[in-house]
């Protein structure tokens, strides 16, 4: 008796694990073949793919459609094969769950995905936005400082120049006074000598003849000699004057002008800030070199020929040496 109770669990037991898993597939196949009807029977009638019956048979309810979709075709099925409802509503309602989670929480996966990539892209487009603004911003700021500057007033270095040439010609001045003062006091020690030998000599008595003699010879060697060495530093100093003087520039203004005049010799004949309606009158050994702030307010003449200015641009500081090439 013990050993016909332990074999009937046993029985139970084989009988569970042999039953199929029902599933709405198998459900809706089985009815269908207990019709006696095709895959492409129910799917004419149904208006349907046979495709899509094999997939409902195969419980490949993804590959029909959305849910929507698949519950309509179901109840459509088990209504043409005339299977149980309730079972029917039972299966699909477990499957299309089972099926719906995955889905559901890979759609949930791409919206969280979404939305970081949003905001990185927000992001982004926002510091694009303000290294933009700072741009324009700071090319705005370059166009007003270059439209700020005035070329017509001399610039700090221009000062600079003409402070240091304004404290050397002074000393220049004080050199050239002490060499004139000079040459004078050379020329009128020369001549106190000759004078006072003629006046010796006139006083001399007649019996000192041979003395006399050596006197006046004495004296007029001095003033044979002295004169012949005083004569080639006039000559130099004739020469250099010529030089110095040798032509003319005249500069009319029209307006305000900083003006900056050198020299063949590197002399600084005007550097300063001119007044409108001035006219400059420079003499000095050529060439010229000249800087304008604002050429176009100048007219300038060289020994009474005028210089074109037109091939400079208004506004713009203006350098230029004096003859042109070619002149």
């Amino acid at each position: 008796m013990k050993n016909e109770q332990n074999q009937e669990p046993n029985v139970d037991n084989e009988s569970l694990v042999d039953e199929p898993t029902l599933t709405l597939g198998v459900l809706l196949k089985t009815a269908r073949e207990s019709k006696g009807l095709s895959i492409e029977a129910i799917a004419s009638q149904l208006h349907l793919r046979p495709t899509i019956i094999q997939e409902i048979e195969a419980d490949n309810l993804q590959a029909v459609g959305a849910a929507t979709y698949v519950r309509g075709y179901v109840k459509n099925y088990a209504r043409a094969v005339q299977a149980d409802p309730f079972t029917v509503q039972e299966c699909l309602d477990k499957q299309l769950e089972s099926e719906e989670k995955p889905s559901m929480q890979s759609f949930s996966r791409k919206t969280t995905h979404q939305a970081r990539d949003g905001r990185l892209m927000a992001l982004t487009y926002i510091i694009v936005f303000v290294l933009l603004g700072l741009m324009v911003l700071w090319w705005f700021q370059k166009s007003s400082m270059d439209s700020a500057v005035d070329y017509s007033q001399p610039t700090a270095e221009e000062v600079a120049a003409s402070a240091e040439v304004g404290l050397a010609n002074p000393i220049d001045a004080l050199l050239v006074d002490n060499s004139d003062s000079g040459v004078e006091q050379m020329a009128s020690s020369s001549e106190e000598p000759a004078e006072s030998a003629v006046s010796t000599a006139q006083d001399a008595p007649t019996a000192a003849s041979n003395e006399q003699s050596q006197t006046t010879q004495s004296p007029a060697a001095t003033q044979a000699t002295e004169p012949a060495q005083i004569e080639p530093n006039a000559q130099a100093s004739a020469e250099s004057e010529d030089k110095v003087l040798g032509s003319t520039l005249t500069l009319s203004l029209t307006g305000d002008c900083w003006i900056k005049v050198t020299d063949g010799n590197g002399n600084v004949l005007v550097s300063d800030l001119k007044k409108s309606g001035s006219e400059i009158n420079l003499k000095g050994a050529e060439p010229f070199s000249v800087t304008l702030g604002a050429p176009q307010v100048v007219n300038i003449q060289l020994n009474g020929k005028s210089i074109s200015l037109d091939q400079y641009p208004s506004g713009k500081v203006a350098k230029m040496t004096l003859p042109h090439a070619g002149q």
